[in-house]
């Protein structure tokens, strides 16, 4: 099987071998004004549509976070603000001990998303890291949309097409799902681009060797700062095309050979250059984990199910209480594979017709490849376990790619199941205007006719994919003005016990999108300037039982004595764990509370209104070190040092 060389060769007709595109590279695109009408067009549509997905302006305060407003999403709005802080403070950008003092977190470790929180940074310097979450959430949407468009215009002379291709990527199952949630997974601008100039390196070697090489050393260290896992997945994927290309034109490869080693060549190059110290300080610095944060058993518990693909869960408009119902019972990991069967006949039938079109064919393969690996390790059909292995059982066995999340290979089944599809809009729309019986007609007319037929294919296409409702608005729960003076009162870079005490939560069974306070002090914390060091927090830290590490823990450091983050605990959930009860039967809370303090150099202690029982923890803190000095909507102890050598330990 010989597969074309070039992805702008002449798409032809399947039966008949008409020759209806021309290359891109030859076309006039005009000059002035008129030749940036269509991609102003194109993004004006994109920013209109994440404005609907997104709802009214007025959701860019800082009043409200964009999102179920998770866990997951505080820590990340944290470390935008960790990133301006440190910016403008001198501090290291990949390691923090601002939240679980004393023993810290590794950024690149976590979701910190380094390269977008630096570019944001003067938005949070201005207005807070709430409203630049909010302000990057619809970035991530928008410049998805808009980079796949751009990059599709390598393989199709027909803006609507690209634009199509563009907005069935930016706004696929895949990005609904994370976007408001993760914003290092929403924000895929980049793999288009990683994969456009695999395709520039490998098939079509137009551009200088070394300017190729750079961009993708640029483009695969941008994405690093990113997602350490889609650069990880995109590598996969890259190579995989490439095995697809090699194999059955060996003999092509010894003359193209020279090209590709040397824009891999300053690829790596670049690529050291620009990441070498985030990259050593992942691997080797403090707080570094040795291996995937995650454990496998964990990560297989998320995988996807064959119905998955075709049954609609709780986002799309067309599903049915009764499919709702049956999606969660059963399908419950698989939003993010969801394409709808339209998608999927679109996609073969593409295929089927214009194999013989380079890209196509390889991009065939390659959506085939992720839609099965994105099913996990072992096939899932209705929830029931076949015990049948699937490749991605390797994957998980594998240095580099033992980290993955099999679900999230759903990116590349949208991405070049929307490559696919604009190829084969443009050349849908080509055989209705130019066939021949259609002559006779205007060609106005044609033009009409072939508009309104592709455009019915696109909404039938894109339709099941269609969000039932907008993003979610969450409270921030930013502090109340007086409270807020009161925690900017504290001395700068004091350390500060706080209730709930920052940690992971306690995941209900079955899991829902449920709020848990127990991780507000973390965003009050951002809110107000990161002006103190918090003990406790959430992020993934080495987990060393025995002195042997297994793997990643997102809980907070221990911290000795052990009652007092009991205490603080039990009084949130409101019940204590046998760990936690054990602890306190054998506590003296009062001198217990005294130790912890003088161990850690508590300057103030912050009790919030949360909880089950944060009264419990007002009594016990009373009892240490006397009153609050402030209480208002908080209680809040500043001068702790200097209360405890007013007491007895």
């Amino acid at each position: 099987m010989a597969l074309d060389e070039h992805s702008v060769e002449l798409v032809r007709d399947a039966a008949s071998g008409d020759q209806t595109l021309q290359p891109p590279d030859t076309i006039a695109l005009g000059s002035g004004i008129r030749r940036w009408v269509p991609p102003t067009i194109c993004c004006g549509l994109y920013a209109l549509l994440t404005i609907v997905l997104f709802g009214h302006l007025s959701s860019f305060g800082s009043a409200h976070i964009t999102g179920p407003q998770t866990v997951d999403q505080i820590a990340q709005v944290w470390w935008l603000e960790w990133a301006e802080y440190a910016i403008w403070h001198g501090h290291n950008l990949f390691f923090t001990n601002w939240q679980n003092y004393p023993v810290g977190l590794n950024a690149e470790v976590n979701t910190s998303m380094v390269g977008l929180a630096v570019v944001i940074s003067p938005i949070t310097k201005l207005f807070g890291p709430v409203v630049a979450w909010n302000v990057m959430v619809r970035v991530a949407v928008f410049a998805s949309a808009v980079s796949m468009c751009l990059v599709l215009r390598r393989w199709t002379r027909w803006w609507p097409a690209a634009f199509a291709g563009g907005l069935l990527y930016g706004f696929s199952s895949y990005e609904m799902v994370n976007a408001g949630a993760v914003l290092d997974l929403s924000f895929v601008a980049l793999p288009p681009l990683f994969f456009l100039i695999v395709y520039e390196i490998v098939f079509r070697q137009k551009w200088r060797a070394s300017r190729t090489g750079a961009a993708l050393g640029l483009v695969g260290s941008l994405q690093y700062l990113v997602s350490t896992e889609i650069l990880a997945s995109s590598v996969l994927m890259g190579m995989l095309g490439c095995a697809l290309y090699v194999i059955p034109n060996r003999d092509a490869i010894a003359a193209k050979w020279p090209y590709i080693k040397k824009a891999l060549t300053f690829g790596m190059v670049t690529g050291t250059v620009l990441v070498a110290y985030p990259l050593v300080f992942t691997l080797f610095g403090p707080g570094h984990i040795d291996g995937p944060p995650n454990s496998q058993a964990n990560l297989a518990t998320y995988h996807g199910d064959l119905l998955g693909l075709f049954v609609p869960g709780y986002l799309p408009r067309v599903g049915t209480s009764n499919l709702t119902s049956f999606w969660f019972q059963h399908l419950g990991n698989s939003a993010m594979i969801y394409i709808g069967i339209p998608f999927f006949l679109a996609v073969i039938v593409t295929v089927l017709i214009l194999w013989r079109h380079g890209i196509v064919l390889i991009a065939g393969l390659l959506a085939a490849c992720s839609l099965i690996l994105s099913l996990g390790s072992v096939l899932y059909v209705a929830g029931h376990d076949t015990h049948i292995p699937l490749p991605f059982i390797v994957l998980a066995h594998l240095p580099g790619t033992d980290g993955l999340l099999s679900t999230r290979l759903s990116l590349y089944t949208a991405m070049f199941g929307s490559m696919i599809l604009a190829v084969g809009i443009e050349a849908l729309y080509r055989r209705l205007t130019d066939r021949s019986r259609l002559k006779t007609l205007p060609s106005t007319w044609r033009r009409t006719i072939g508009y309104s037929l592709v455009g019915i294919v696109v909404l039938v296409v894109g339709l099941p994919l269609v969000p039932a409702r907008a993003e979610q608005l969450s409270p921030s729960g930013a502090p109340s003005s007086t409270v807020a003076e009161a925690l900017k009162a504290i001395p700068p870079g004091s350390v500060v016990l706080a209730y709930p005490y920052p940690d992971a939560p306690v995941i209900p069974v079955p899991f829902t999108y449920k709020y848990e306070s127990i991780d507000d002090a973390l965003l009050d914390q951002a809110m107000t300037g990161l002006n103190f060091k918090l003990i406790g927090g959430y992020g993934w830290r080495p987990f060393v039982p025995n002195g042997y590490e297994l793997f990643g823990t997102p809980t907070a450091s221990e911290l000795n004595p052990a009652s007092i983050q009991s205490l603080f605990g039990s009084s949130f959930y409101g019940y204590s764990t046998p760990p936690q009860q054990m602890a306190l039967t054998h506590a003296h809370l009062t001198s217990d509370l005294r130790a912890f303090m003088r161990n850690y150099h508590v300057e103030a202690v912050v009790v919030l209104p949360l909880g089950q029982n944060p009264k419990n923890v007002v009594v016990h803190v009373n009892a240490a070190i006397g009153p609050p000095s402030f209480s208002s909507g908080a209680d809040i102890w500043y001068g702790v040092q200097r209360r405890l050598a007013l007491v007895s330990p």
